[in-house]
């Protein structure tokens, strides 16, 4: 497209040339944050009403805003745990103000808004906690360059990986996050400190992970509403309950009363070894409307991305026998021979459409401003694509009558969410509270494209479709016509939650007083399976074109059937006392206990403990000691998708139909091959850090950390053959030919270190430069695989080391370090960010397919480092706009290519890369901020 390329060459340099006269006259705002005790407010945030200007007050809590509009201007300074103000300042063209502010401690003690993740107690910053907490603020989450969540927090935080999934089945769509090397559901996500629901969907062929996890969706959140994003990297599971094991994600959505902001990014892959694609655009905004002495924030966000393909072309035959094209070493056709367009295949990122929409209230309801209430919610709609691998023309997957060059099946879901909480907080008798609720639902329909049922026959009417009644000799309904596109079924899942929360400082004769937080939570659950439409999973009793038993059921995934239509719900009651104090000047601890009861497999108990000494101002050391479980997800414990086959029954000489595919643990097939009823993963967390600031301007931060999982839940390979078979037969199981279940198999370790600096160096008046690191390298190990007693001799494997979600998925399949290095620097009106990622080593089985007798010979590939420089420039007009122009992966870097079986090389790039295998993106934002 070279009208995209030119206006993203060109349109950040002509911004800058047209307002550099208007940037002459715009003014400044500087001055000191302080706290009623005079210490300094570092980290306040200062913004201007009707704009984008914005300042974070420093370790002296100065601050400096530049690119002010000659007038006046309403300016608001807020700090975690204190009252927000509001002055007005009026700035003379090309003038200098100073105004100082004074914050006084907020009375509303436990508004989930202002809370740093990792304490119940109050703090005015990360620093203060005995644990390690990242802060990313909206200046930072605006800058990543993407409006995906899940990406941008990956690109934020070393310790989390999102690779980009493809061929992954409905993964495709909604993509898993993981924090520190565990699994999707080892995170714990909050929204303004409320739990996150997770989606409806199980992860069964996700990359880079193990098989059979559900995690929290988080690009059904709009990043555009986010005001920051706290990560917790410390098990919490005594704080805030199950899923903790890994650490949290908390995202607090912006709120108050502020302008209405537009924005709008616009950008597209410029890639070298292939052609440009996946153009992507996103058009947000928000606006906070005053309500008498309260506010409602609005947000909406719209976002479209175009497919990109980096598949190589394929060299199989596509509709008669040797008419394959000739394909190079690098993927590319060199000769044609047939029709079908090259690639065929898809390797890459889906389509995408997304709407979504967030709200955020806050209304005082005493005069004191003692109590409020509170509510904020959101949902989306999206609509997302995934392929699996084709059928050619000359398949027997195919009727050429239907599909005359063969035919690419397709996902075509739609994916709904829907969340909400409301309640009141304040504060009486010297006690905090918070009491509310929230309700979360999530919907994943499995909507096929491109597809066909085989055993349906060759027509798309009713005219041929009763084929060869008969033939199978119990087939289903013969009667039901062909289709392209097929519904396979719904997942559904909803969670509400109730809870009260107390807190109070107590004087006990410390040095400190004693922060007592304790509270009661109740959490339902409900998860549903609905049946997909006949065609997706019958046998119609029609063979294929050569004669055998055409396959049942849609293609590139067969329906959920009525035997699997679950509606299944459990309950769990928590309570929590969380206690905290300085001990002595310089020493602060904070233990922690819960006990959960859960109504499907009963109670637990979890502690925590957490010191932070600090012998100075300069030097701070932590560190923590705690249990934490995982309870069993509603979709572990009642999942199932089997399809039914037929096979000759040499007795009869009838085909007989038997089953395979994932069976609940409360199935007699999972029964007799060793399932269990799931219990919850149990954990063991140890972390110890340091940090460090020589000077008020550089700080050192080093955590290591120990997790160690014992029954961690996982989903079984594919056991079948003839000694599965027998043990099937001897329960009196004779319709059941392979099986999966989930299981409590596995016991690992993690091990790790995370290391931050962050260095802001001295310069003029009118600039500012940032440095800051990141380093994360994690190692994780299963330490042992329990498997069942029951198949002991049957040759079966329950959990494969090579196949997807196996044990190199869990082991190996992410980097094993990564650092990034980031510097942002402003100059008046001017500002830039370089960031540049380094990946470490990986391997890969991905693709390449099982060993003879459970070995591998050549099936796995070490993937090497990798660096991606991102780079953006822009300008900061006098009030109301800002534009810039950036690139991620400027240098287009690809991870290595696949030397290893990848379906006849079609798929050129490894799966679990953590930055994908699309190239440069190049791209441009506008925001503006609409009136004062």
């Amino acid at each position: 497209m070279p009208l995209l390329r030119n206006l993203l060459a060109v349109l950040a340099p002509l911004s800058l040339s047209l307002v550099q006269p208007l940037a002459a006259q715009a003014g400044r705002i500087h001055g000191r944050v302080a706290d009623s005790a005079g210490g300094a407010a570092q980290g306040a945030v200062v913004t201007v009403d009707g704009s984008l200007l914005r300042a974070l007050a420093g370790a002296s809590g100065s601050y400096m805003i530049h690119g002010v509009a000659p007038g006046t201007h309403t300016v608001r300074v807020r700090l975690i745990g204190f009252k927000a103000q509001a002055v007005q300042l009026t700035v003379p063209a090309g003038g200098d103000v100073q105004h100082d502010f004074v914050l006084e401690r907020s009375i509303v003690q436990l508004d989930p808004i202002n809370v740093v993740t990792g304490s119940r107690a109050r703090h005015t910053a990360a620093e203060e906690l005995a644990v390690p907490v990242d802060v990313f603020g909206s200046e930072k989450i605006h800058q990543v360059g993407s409006t995906e969540t899940g990406e941008v927090l990956a690109l934020l935080s070393p310790s989390v990986n999102f690779p980009r999934q493809s061929v992954a089945d409905a993964s495709d769509i909604v993509r898993p996050f993981t924090l520190r090397g565990l699994s999707p559901d080892h995170a714990l996500v909050l929204v303004n400190g409320w739990r996150r629901h997770r989606t409806a969907l199980v992860h069964n062929f996700a990359a880079g992970m193990g098989a059979g996890s559900s995690g929290v969706d988080m690009n059904a959140l709009p990043a555009s509403a986010i005001d920051r994003i706290e990560v917790l990297r410390d098990g919490a599971a005594a704080q805030y309950g199950s899923d903790a094991i890994a650490g949290v994600v908390n995202l607090v959505i912006k709120e108050g009363n502020f302008a209405p902001f537009v924005r709008g990014d616009l950008g597209r892959y410029l890639t070298g070894p292939f052609p440009d694609d996946g153009t992507t655009y996103n058009v947000n905004g928000g606006w906070g409307i005053p309500v008498g002495r309260g506010s409602i924030s609005l947000f909406g966000e719209f976002r479209h991305r175009n497919a990109t393909n980096r598949a190589g072309a394929d060299p199989e035959d596509q509709i008669v026998s040797g008419d394959a094209d000739e394909i190079d070493a690098d993927g590319k056709v060199v000769h044609k021979n047939n029709p079908v367009p090259q690639p065929n295949h898809h390797w890459g990122d889906g389509i995408a459409r997304d709407g979504l929409g967030f709200l955020n209230a806050r209304f005082p309801i005493t005069a004191s401003g003692s109590s409020e209430f509170y509510a904020f919610g959101g949902y989306s709609h999206r609509i997302g694509t995934g392929n699996g691998f084709r059928r050619q023309g000359i398949s027997d997957r195919n009727w050429p009558t239907i599909y005359p060059l063969g035919y690419l099946p397709e996902f075509h879901p739609t994916v709904i969410d829907a969340s909400g909480a409301a309640g009141l907080r304040g504060s009486a008798g010297g006690w905090s509270y918070d009491l509310g609720g929230s309700f979360g639902y999530n919907s994943f329909g499995y909507d096929l494209r491109n597809t066909m049922n085989v055993s349906l026959g060759p027509c798309l009417d009713v005219a041929c479709a009763p084929g060869l009644d008969g033939i199978l000799g119990n087939a289903d309904d013969p009667g039901i016509p062909n289709q392209k596109e097929i519904n396979a079924g719904t997942l559904k899942l909803n969670e509400l939650v109730t809870a009260l929360n107390l807190a109070k400082p107590v004087r006990i004769g410390l040095s400190g007083d004693l922060n007592v937080a304790t509270g009661v939570q109740f959490r339902r659950e409900t998860y549903q399976i609905v049946a997909g439409e006949k065609a997706s999973y019958i046998q119609g009793g029609h063979l294929n074109r050569n004669g055998d038993p055409a396959p049942p059921g849609s293609q590139v995934f067969g329906g959920f059937q009525p035997q699997n239509e679950v509606d299944a719900h459990r309950q769990n009651v928590g309570a929590y006392l969380d206690l905290e104090t300085n001990l002595s000047r310089t020493l602060l601890a904070n233990v922690a206990g819960r006990f959960e009861h859960y109504s499907d497999f009963g109670s637990k108990v979890t502690g925590k403990l957490a010191l932070r000494l600090a012998p100075s101002k300069r030097v701070t050391l932590r560190g923590a000691v705690s249990t934490g479980f995982r309870a069993p997800s509603p979709s572990q414990s009642f999942y199932g998708a089997t399809i039914t086959n037929f096979v000759l029954d040499p007795q009869s000489g009838h085909q007989t139909p038997v089953e395979g595919g994932i069976f609940p643990v409360s199935t007699p097939a999972a029964a007799a091959l060793g399932a269990r009823p799931l219990k919850p993963e149990t954990s063991v967390n140890l972390s110890a850090g340091l940090a460090v600031s020589p000077t008020e301007r550089f700080t050192l931060t080093a955590d290591v950390y120990y997790v160690k999982i014992d029954g961690r839940i996982i989903l079984t390979g594919v056991l079948g053959g003839d000694g599965v078979v027998s043990i099937l037969q001897a329960h009196g199981i004779t319709n059941v030919e392979t099986a999966q279940y989930f299981t409590n198999a596995l016991d690992t370790k993690t091990t790790g270190v995370d290391l931050t600096a962050a260095w802001r160096l001295p310069l003029s008046e009118n600039q500012r430069l940032d440095l800051s690191a990141a380093f994360n390298w994690t190692r994780n190990r299963i330490r042992n695989v329990n498997e069942p007693p029951e198949l002991a001799g049957t040759g079966a494997v329950l959990f494969d080391p090579y196949v997807s979600g196996g044990r190199i998925a869990l082991e190996k399949e992410r980097p094993d370090w990564r650092t990034t290095l980031t510097a942002e620097h402003t100059h008046g009106p001017f500002h830039g960010l370089a960031r540049y990622s380094l990946y470490g080593a990986y391997t890969t089985s991905q693709l390449s397919g099982v060993g003879p007798e459970g070995g591998c010979n050549d099936c796995v590939q070490r993937i090497g480092t990798a660096g991606l420089l991102d780079l953006e420039v822009g300008h900061l007009l006098p009030g109301n706009l800002n534009v810039a122009i950036g690139a991620k992966n400027l240098l287009d870097k690809y991870p290595d290519r696949l030397n290893l079986d990848n379906s006849f090389g079609i798929f050129l790039y490894p799966q679990p890369s953590p930055y994908g295998y699309n190239g440069r993106f190049v791209y441009t934002r506008v925001e503006m901020t609409i009136g004062h």
